[in-house]
Parts: structure tokens; C-alpha cells; sequence
């Protein structure tokens, strides 16, 4: 009796986590992750190189950081704004993605989509707070963070299911793009849970403060050199596969799905992250990422490789990103802020690295390309983690 009685009170938040967990999964694992999949598919169709594809890769991802510091600053003040922001701009520029009859509209069809997750990530960290009770808080955030890894499965699947029919593939991305920030927009509780602070009593904060960016120096480095060498994997991965490993795509698709089923299985190990200090995890998650790009450039023809290297690098870079919001909670006075700027550092090189591996594929080998980007990965195992020596709890929050 009593269950019965707490199960209305606990069904509209178990459906605004939800459909927290579906907008960060379009935005990030469908609009702006997306891109890399069907990259092979754009290429067909637009005259797209290898360095011109990297470099809108690294136009989005630049675009992403210029939405992320907006999100930052407005979602505690107004979050359902700022949702509203993530999905209208995912949901129009995938529509325009999907009717593109040039590049010109293609290109700004894929810099509008990817500017959605910059908006989604600081608002549903706000919403989650008034939504959830603070002894849940925590669980409920890592539950929305792992939408990522859910989007870049259902991305997996529309490439193997839809096959060259991508631009139905990128209506449907609209369309879950604006269903999915409805919804949130509908369950949320607009005035917050009994004690919550109302947002007219707050101070809008500030990203580049002082107290931003004490004690993150190390980690700055280490996040955007971490993004320089992962943006291979993320932008190139599928049609390196492809092209030089001589998959159909079929099997290329499979390896995607791999890589997001590691990166969900990320949120198994956020105990484990939190229970051990820095100094080890980063290195770890750093060097593992490392091994498989490397692998992905050594192998792109081998089945068992590619997939292992994929899921491997899912379960890595997604655990990589949560021990970023661990450092920041170790190093900086404020960790907000800290996270955010960790997290452009981070979107910010992989804009430098999808450029870089465009080169060094148009112009060198495979195996080349994949290794100077592996080897950025393993520097960015080597960045101290000074002020970091310690245990942390668990991450309150964020999305890469």
C-alpha cells in the first residue's frame, strides 16, 4: 500500500528523467556526434574532402562552445529559455541538413545542429536540481549524462536501418529533437521542489572569472589536448572504416553502435571513477582512449579489432569527460564554472584535431593520421593533476 501511494509523487519524475536523457541524447549522440557517422553518406553527395570535412567538424565544435558559455550563463536564470534554444537549433539544422541541396546550406545546416548540445547540457543540469531531490541529485545527473552514449546508438541504427536514405535519417532527428525538448519543457516542475532557491534570488554566474580558473591549468591542457587527439575517432572513424578498411556499411554501422554501447556502460564504472583519485583515473581513461585510436588506424579492415577498438573508446572517452568533472571539483573554487571551461577546452581541441586528421589523411596514410592522434591522447595522460591527489564524490553534473 504504501508503494502504491509514493508511485504517483515518483512517476513525473521518472518521466522528466527520461526525457532529460532523450534531449541529451539528440543533441549530442544524434545532432552533433551524428555527423561523423553519416560523413561518408555526406561526402557522396557534397563535394566533401577529407580536411574540408574536418574543418566543419571544427566549425561546429567551435559553434558548441560559443552555445555552451551562453548556456552557462543564462540556464540558472532562465533554463527553460535555454532549452528552448537547444531544441529549436538541433531540430533546425537538422531539418536542414536533411534538405540541403547545396553545401553552403548543408554547412550551416550542420553548424546550427551541433550548437543544440552547448544550449542542452547547463539547462538540464539546472533542471535536474529543481526536479529532483537533492539525495538523488547525483544519480539522476549521471542518468541524464549518459543519453550520449544511448544517442550514438540510435544513430548506429538509423545509418544500418535507413542505409543511403540519410536525409530521412536527419528528418527524424529533427523531429526527436523538438518531441524530446517538449517534453522536458512539459514535465518540468516550473517552481522547483519544496526549499529549492528560486532562480530571482540568484546571481547570474560568471564563466571567466577568477574563480573559474584557479588551480585549472593542468587540466586545461590536459582537456584540449585529450580533444586533439579523440576528434579522429569521433569525425573520421566511420569513414576510415570505410575507405580504407573496406567495410560496407552495414558493418561500419555496427561499429558505431559498439562505440555507443561503451559509452553508456561508462556510467557502470562512476563509482569506481569517484572512489579513486585523479592521478590515476585520468591517465588510465587517457592511455586507453589512445590504444584504440591507435587500433582504429592500425586495423580499420579487421572486424574484431574495429569493434573492440570502438566500444573501447566509448567506455574510455565517456569515462574521460566524467573524470574531467572530478578534476574540476578537486581544483577549482568554483566547480561550475570549471567544469564548463574544462569542457570547451575539451570541444575546442577536438575543432583543432578533426582539422588536423583532415590533413593527415588527405595528405599521408591511415595509420599516420590515427597515430599522431593517438599520441596526443597518451601526452594528455601526462598532464599533472596537482591539486587532484585526493578522493572526490561523485560528479553533480555535465555533459562533454
Amino acid at each position: 500500500m504504501k508503494r502504491a501511494l509514493q508511485s504517483p509523487s515518483r512517476l513525473p519524475r521518472v518521466l522528466f528523467a527520461t526525457s532529460g536523457v532523450a534531449l541529451i541524447a539528440v543533441t549530442y549522440g544524434l545532432a552533433r556526434l551524428g555527423y561523423g557517422l553519416f560523413l561518408p553518406a555526406f561526402s557522396a553527395t557534397f563535394p566533401l574532402t577529407p580536411a574540408l570535412g574536418g574543418l566543419l567538424a571544427s566549425g561546429s565544435s567551435i559553434l558548441y562552445c560559443v552555445a555552451a558559455g551562453i548556456g552557462f550563463r543564462h540556464a540558472s536564470l532562465h533554463p527553460r529559455g535555454v532549452v528552448l534554444l537547444a531544441g529549436l537549433s538541433a531540430a533546425t539544422g537538422s531539418a536542414g541538413i536533411a534538405g540541403a541541396e547545396n553545401t553552403a546550406v548543408f554547412a550551416g545546416g550542420v553548424l546550427l545542429a551541433g550548437m543544440g548540445a552547448g544550449f542542452a547540457s547547463p539547462a538540464m543540469v539546472e533542471l535536474v536540481r529543481r526536479n529532483t531531490h537533492p539525495a538523488g541529485q547525483s544519480r539522476v545527473q549521471s542518468v541524464v549524462n549518459a543519453g550520449t552514449g544511448f544517442g550514438v546508438v540510435l544513430a548506429g541504427v538509423l545509418s544500418l536501418v535507413l542505409g543511403e536514405a540519410w536525409r530521412l535519417a536527419w528528418v527524424l532527428v529533427a523531429v526527436l529533437a523538438a518531441g524530446s525538448m517538449l517534453a522536458v519543457l512539459r514535465l518540468d516542475r516550473r517552481t522547483g521542489l519544496p526549499g529549492a532557491r528560486p532562480p530571482a534570488d540568484r546571481a547570474a554566474p560568471r564563466l571567466f572569472s577568477r574563480s573559474s580558473v584557479d588551480g585549472l591549468a593542468r587540466p586545461l591542457g590536459g582537456a584540449f589536448v585529450f580533444g586533439i587527439g579523440c576528434a579522429a575517432v569521433w569525425v573520421h572513424g566511420r569513414a576510415t572504416l570505410e575507405q580504407a578498411g573496406g567495410m560496407d556499411v552495414t558493418l561500419s554501422a555496427g561499429a558505431w553502435i559498439a562505440l555507443g554501447l561503451g559509452g553508456a556502460a561508462a556510467a557502470a564504472v562512476a563509482g569506481r571513477l569517484a572512489a579513486h583519485p585523479v592521478s590515476v583515473t585520468w591517465p588510465v581513461s587517457a592511455l586507453v582512449t589512445a590504444a584504440a585510436t591507435a587500433l582504429v588506424g592500425a586495423a580499420p579492415g579487421s572486424l574484431p579489432a574495429a569493434y573492440t577498438a570502438a566500444a573501447l573508446f566509448g567506455l574510455a572517452y565517456t569515462a574521460a569527460t566524467s573524470v574531467l568533472i572530478l578534476w574540476s571539483s578537486a581544483a577549482a573554487t568554483d566547480s561550475a564554472a570549471g567544469t564548463a571551461i574544462l569542457f570547451i577546452a575539451l570541444v575546442l581541441g577536438q575543432a583543432a584535431g578533426a582539422t588536423l586528421t583532415g590533413l593527415l589523411l588527405q595528405t599521408g596514410s591511415t595509420a599516420v593520421a590515427f597515430s599522431a592522434a593517438a599520441l596526443a591522447c597518451a601526452a594528455s595522460a601526462l598532464a599533472p593533476v596537482a591539486g587532484a591527489r585526493g578522493r572526490t564524490g561523485p560528479p553533480s553534473g555535465g555533459q562533454p
